[in-house]
């Protein structure tokens, strides 16, 4: 199964944005719950995963000017991390632009797919989300997630993905937990 996302807020033809998923990946993008937390190893593939669901994501939501966030634990390492998946998957989409200062994609739909880091939660303030992604979430400060992220959440019902890999027994572990 690979990922096929229209390629066009205005057109039905779909186009293929990433190479076959393999089957671990497969399983979670199709068992997702409106909150996740998904411990993989290195070089899973977690964080081109996240990125192609919130593409996904994007392309299907229909509420208006949909808003989707990668959160990485510094915002250099949303950067080196997550930056050239998101530039190179959104070109894909006719009229989308690219920013490469602000490190965000714009859709022809309204919607963003943005880059955070949680070194700065107040950049996440006064915000609205439709989707977002912890990645290496045992690193982040709780406190991003409780009082920042989660209300940003709330009145349009938006999901949440904790990535990350095992980092003793911490927060994330007791996210895994329940």
């Amino acid at each position: 199964m690979a990922i096929a996302l229209p390629r066009s807020s205005k057109s039905s033809a779909r186009v293929v944005v990433a190479k076959e998923l393999r089957p671990y990946q497969r399983s979670l993008f199709l068992a997702r719950k409106r909150f996740n937390c998904w411990v993989c190893h290195r070089r899973f593939g977690k964080s081109a995963l996240t990125i192609l669901l919130s593409l996904y994501e994007l392309t299907r939501n229909t509420q208006g000017q949909p808003r989707y966030a990668y959160v990485a634990p510094l915002y250099r390492q949303a950067k080196a991390i997550a930056w050239d998946m998101l530039s190179r998957y959104a070109r894909v989409f006719e009229g989308t632009e690219i920013n490469q200062a602000e490190l965000r994609a714009d859709f022809p739909n309204g919607g963003q797919l943005r880059l955070y880091g949680a070194d700065n939660p107040d950049s996440l303030r006064g915000i609205y989300l439709d989707g977002v992604v912890f990645d290496e979430y045992a690193q982040m400060r709780p406190r991003v997630w409780h009082e920042v992220v989660r209300p940003a959440l709330a009145d349009r019902r938006g999901w949440a993905i904790f990535i990350g890999t095992p980092l003793g027994k911490n927060h994330f572990y007791d996210l895994y937990q329940e």
